[in-house]
């Protein structure tokens, strides 16, 4: 059974929603049908761990907005 998260279209939304610059993003998708199962596997690793800390970064400036008063 294929794991969903390492299909195509699931590993290319979530290049496509990371904060990572265009030119790194274009090789990702150019790179990606040629990934075999374990390289995709840790791609989406990586991936995962980039947008996790992407959102921490969101949260932390959230927060900082929120006790920060001028």
């Amino acid at each position: 059974m294929i794991n969903p998260f390492i299909t195509n279209p699931a590993l290319r939304g979530l290049i496509k929603k990371l904060k990572i610059d265009s030119e790194r993003k274009t090789a990702l998708l150019e790179k990606l049908p040629r990934l075999d199962e374990e390289e995709r596997l840790k791609l989406f690793e990586t991936l995962k761990k980039i947008f996790l800390l992407d959102l921490e970064e969101k949260r932390a400036i959230e927060r900082i907005k929120k006790y920060w008063k001028k």
